[in-house]
């Protein structure tokens, strides 16, 4: 009813598929600003960032998280899969000639049949009635599945924006790991949580500051000053100075601490570290835990998973124990890298 409180600046009609079926919606546009809800309040404060293909990082004054992508999510691929395959059966059965004829190759002992590629050059595509029922459902699918995980995504943008609305973040780009992670981006749409960020930030009024990622190297940097590389897999940061911490969450941790020139002030992420471990650990093992009862869920537990968690729940508490002597006997000399 807030909407309808509000003068009616003009009325456009959008044109929306459903289940195969056009329908019309009439959509208001009024004057002011529109209903926010009370749990999806914005605060001051520094956030810092670390966005990656299935899930963000972020490390505010009171709270640090790890958040997936489109948790628990369907995807509907068995089903998609399937009315592909059905699909393709529908057209090279009403369009044999425009397909090369089916050919024999051997493997082996064996004599596997293969089907024809689709002949080069144009040529006059008819569909059945079939056909167009399943591009019909694979269509409402698709859709549903975007519905979902854009919904999920809008719930992790609130819980960032709650901790803090200056965020500080490395500058990636999202259409380059489209070229590796295709499907992944796909399904995870973590390019949508990245432009709602900044909307939503700089709407209410915060800021956004994107750094380069070669000038920082947050992810090889140690508090020491000293970087070594890591691969993909690793997913575990051992500083050199003793502490162990998820590599996401000490990557978000270090961005709070990038100036306006793209320079990590060492001295600072070292002496405030102490204050900021509790939460990280907190975000760590939430993590874990969440991990866990997903599997749990779809039936996956593995003995590599249990072992795993495990083992990063023995270096949690190792962090605890030793992990604030480290950092008060290891503080660099030097304020930048």
């Amino acid at each position: 009813m807030h909407g309808l409180t509000s003068p009616i600046k003009y009325v456009r009609l959008l044109r929306r598929e459903l289940n195969g079926k056009l329908r019309w919606y009439a959509q208001l546009t009024n004057e002011g600003l529109p209903y926010q809800k009370e749990n999806n309040y914005l605060s001051d404060g520094l956030i810092g960032l670390d966005l990656n293909i299935s899930n963000i990082a972020f490390v505010g004054c009171k709270k640090a998280g790890l958040l997936p992508f489109a948790e628990k999510v369907p995807t509907y691929e068995k089903e998609i899969t399937a009315l592909q395959r059905k699909m393709q059966r529908s057209h090279r059965a009403i369009n044999p000639d425009n397909y090369e004829p089916d050919f024999e190759v051997k493997k082996g002992h064996r004599t596997v049949k293969k089907k024809g590629k689709i002949k080069k050059g144009k040529h006059q595509w008819n569909s059945s009635s079939n056909y167009r029922k399943a591009v019909q459902k694979k269509q409402e699918l698709q859709r549903k599945k975007a519905a979902y995980a854009k919904t999920k995504n809008r719930e992790i943008v609130n819980e960032i924006l709650r901790n803090g609305k200056d965020i500080k973040t490395e500058n990636v780009s999202v259409k380059a790991w489209q070229k590796r992670y295709g499907k992944a981006i796909s399904a995870k749409s973590p390019g949508f949580v990245q432009s709602e960020l900044v909307r939503k930030a700089e709407k209410a009024g915060g800021s956004v500051h994107k750094f380069s990622t070669q000038k920082t190297a947050l992810s090889q940097s140690h508090l020491d000053g000293s970087r070594s590389k890591k691969t993909l897999s690793e997913r575990v940061h051992h500083d050199a100075t003793g502490i162990i911490m998820q590599r996401d969450l000490f990557t978000a941790y270090l961005s709070r601490f990038v100036n306006q020139n793209d320079r990590l002030s060492l001295l600072n992420a070292a002496s405030q570290y102490s204050g900021s471990e509790s939460i990280l650990l907190d975000a760590w093992q939430e993590f874990l835990n969440r991990k866990q009862v997903s599997s749990s869920e779809s039936g996956l537990i593995a003995p590599e998973l249990l072992s795993d968690k495990q083992r990063n729940d023995d270096q949690i508490a190792d962090c605890l124990q030793f992990g604030q002597k480290v950092i008060a006997n290891s503080l660099p000399e030097s304020t930048h890298l």
